[in-house]
This record gives C-alpha cells, structure tokens and sequence, in this order.
C-alpha cells in the first residue's frame, strides 16, 4: 500500500512538472506573439509617419518650385546678383528677373536640405524604388538652377536678331513662357501621385 501510494505521489509530481513547463511554453508564446505584434504596429506607425511627413515634403516642394518659375517678378527680386560694371538699367532689370527665380529657391534652401535628407529614411523604409520621386524632383530643381545660370552667363553673348542656342528653351524651364505651353507643373503632379502611390497605403493601414 506503501509503495502504491510513493507511485501516485511520484506521478503528481511529474505531472505538475510537466504542467508547470508547459504553462512556460505557453507563456514564452503569448508574449513572443504580443512582441511580434507590438513590433509589427510600431514599425507600421513609424512607417506612416515617415510617409505622411514625405508627402507633405512633397506638397510643399511642388508649391515652392511653382512659385519660384512664377512669372511674376517684384523689384527688389534678383538684387542680390552681383551685377556686371557694363550693365545698363535694362540689362540689370532682365537678368534680375532671371536670377529672382534661383534667388526664390535659395531661400527655401533649408527646406531642401531636409528634404534630402528624409530621402534615407524613405528608401530604407520603403524600398529603392521609392527614391525615384526624389530623383525625378531632383532632377527639375537642378535644371532650374543650371538653366538660370545658362542665361545670365550668355546674355552678353546676344546679339541684336537672334538668341544662342538653347535660351528659349532655358526660359521654359525657369517659367518664362505662357502657361498653357509650361510643361513642368504636369511634370510635378505626376511626382504627386507617384508618392502618393508610395505613401497613401502605409498611412491608410495605420488608420485601421
């Protein structure tokens, strides 16, 4: 009888052993899964505040660049060119007006500072392929700058019945042409709605 009962209190013993373990197990796995999910939702939330911040770079890129090719043009604009000793009153007026434009984006020289540098953060959250709108963005701000360049340095090189090479094109890109023909504000909305095609489901996921 004894030794019956040493069998059953051995048996209760190992029993508990192996509830005990498994109540382990089953512990490890709830907060496994708890963690992977508050992973998964902290990743999520920063991905969509990552993708609402881009997006709103992007807004404001597109507004700034629109601005800054805007054709209207106040006099104190373009004064901080350092002017030619040859210059007339004329000249001074046509080359400040070309120059305003480069002066304008200077002055958001900050914004796009950071705008560059969220572009990191963006690709490595979203992927390579997410980094084109930046590029294509990057792409037309360059061409603004080096095209304001190209007529302020071969404006002296003018002559009486013809323009060099290249300037109407040069005055299209820095908006000096009517705006049904501008080709660069379709060129930004399209960047839009690719970054928004970026962006849109990250932030509409977090929402949920």
């Amino acid at each position: 009888m004894a030794q019956e009962l040493s069998v059953w209190i051995e048996l209760a013993r190992a029993i508990a052993s192996v509830v005990t373990a498994v109540m382990a197990i089953v512990g490890v796995c709830v907060a496994a899964r708890g963690l992977n999910k508050w992973r998964a939702e902290t990743i999520g939330k920063r991905k969509a505040e990552l993708a609402e911040e881009v997006l709103a770079d992007f807004y404001q890129a597109r507004d700034i660049i629109n601005a800054a090719r805007s054709r209207g043009v106040f006099p104190h604009e373009g004064a901080t060119r350092q002017k030619a000793k040859s210059e007339s009153e004329e000249d001074t007026r046509k080359l400040n007006t070309y120059f305003a434009t480069y002066e304008r984006l200077r002055n958001k020289e900050e914004f796009f500072a950071q705008f560059r540098a969220r572009r990191y953060r963006f690709v490595a959250h979203f992927g390579l392929e997410a980094g084109k709108p930046y590029d294509e963005l990057h792409k037309i701000y360059t061409a603004i700058v080096v095209d304001v360049q190209m007529l302020i340095d071969t404006y002296n090189h003018r002559t009486q019945d013809s323009l060099p090479e290249g300037r109407r094109e040069w005055e299209a890109t820095i908006g000096r042409v009517p705006l049904e023909n501008d080709k660069i504000p379709g060129q930004l909305d399209v960047l839009i709605d690719a970054i928004e095609k970026i962006c849109r489901p990250a932030i509409q996921e977090a929402a949920k």
